[in-house]
């Protein structure tokens, strides 16, 4: 149902600012021109960050979705901006306007630039421990619990991140125990992470309180 109202007000937007700007074209306006345009690209880009929003956040906002909707809202929001520069250019060098193409030309270097600094950023997002990385391995400590090996859950946590740098290294550790990696790990979480360890009040994670 949002979905589909989404849809419906992105199209209706859409569909205001081609009436707008076609009118202004009637009228020779060339004010409400621009303003139609906006509309339309406005709502456009609004349609399709909401829509790409609801389908990849679903019941779990994984870092995978999460990343996936970064760059989209980057690459649609970067094109609207070079689209604008690109326009702004064209119009200027037809009315020989040189501070108008270089104002579009700007608009463009600066669109590419902060597009190209977003995207690698987003790209890093899933390097190195990640709370969700975090989480699953919290998870595996208290899977062992179960089991009867008493571990504290911080400590053993904090021992994993310092031992494995990469997550895919600790993934291989549990993935394969014939190699006794795993079993001289458990070796080592039971002499330094014994249940009731004491732990330093600074690498407890705060917690947020509602009041």
């Amino acid at each position: 149902m949002k979905l589909l109202a989404i849809l419906l007000l992105s199209i209706a937007g859409m569909y205001l600012g081609y009436k707008l700007r076609k009118s202004s074209k009637d009228a020779n306006n060339e004010r409400f021109a621009i303003y139609g345009g906006l509309t339309f690209l406005i709502a456009l880009t609004g349609g399709i960050l909401a829509t790409a929003l609801i389908l990849l956040k679903g019941a779990s906002w994984s870092i995978e979705n999460k990343m996936m909707f970064r760059l989209i809202f980057i690459a649609v929001v970067g094109f609207m901006f070079l689209f604008l520069g690109v326009r702004l250019i064209g119009k200027a060098r037809s009315e020989g306007n040189k501070l108008g193409q270089v104002a579009g030309l700007t608009w463009v270097l600066v669109a590419c630039f902060v597009s190209g600094i977003m995207i690698t950023r987003t790209s890093k997002m899933n390097d190195g421990w990640t709370t969700e990385r975090k989480e699953k391995v919290m998870a595996d400590c208290e899977k062992l619990i179960n089991e009867n090996r008493s571990f504290n859950v911080l400590c053993f946590k904090r021992e994993v991140i310092k031992r494995f740098p990469n997550f895919e290294d600790y993934n291989k550790m549990n993935a394969n125990e014939s190699t006794g990696k795993r079993d001289k790990f458990l070796a080592d979480m039971d002499e330094l992470c014994p249940c009731g360890e004491n732990i330093d009040e600074s690498e407890v994670e705060s917690v947020d309180l509602p009041f």
